[in-house]
């Protein structure tokens, strides 16, 4: 069965909306086939000059938004016993890069 496609806007960093935005494309498809979490922010800059309040929205982007949605997919998933969680980010996780810290 093919879909029309539904545009949802989605702040990954509004951390309290994901369960919402999860609710509303299951209750309009019923299911999810592939979840790609594929949304990230940087920053360049000293550490001592970004402010936390920053940090705070690089690691809500990179990490918490993304873990948020993935957990609010995954028990339809896991009730369907079927479905792929895709995660897109960078190899800055990796490897550490000037000016880069957040």
């Amino acid at each position: 069965q093919t879909y029309a496609p539904k545009l949802i806007l989605l702040d990954i960093t509004d951390i309290s909306c994901i369960r919402d935005v999860a609710k509303e494309i299951l209750n309009c498809y019923g299911c999810v086939d592939i979840l790609i979490n594929n949304a990230s922010m940087k920053v360049k800059g000293a550490v001592q000059s970004i402010s936390l309040e920053l940090d705070k929205k690089i690691m809500d982007a990179n990490y918490f938004g993304p873990i948020t949605l993935t957990k609010a997919i995954l028990p339809n998933m896991i009730s369907r016993r079927t479905g792929q969680i895709v995660l897109i980010n960078s190899i800055q996780g990796k490897i550490g890069i000037p000016f880069r810290a957040a």
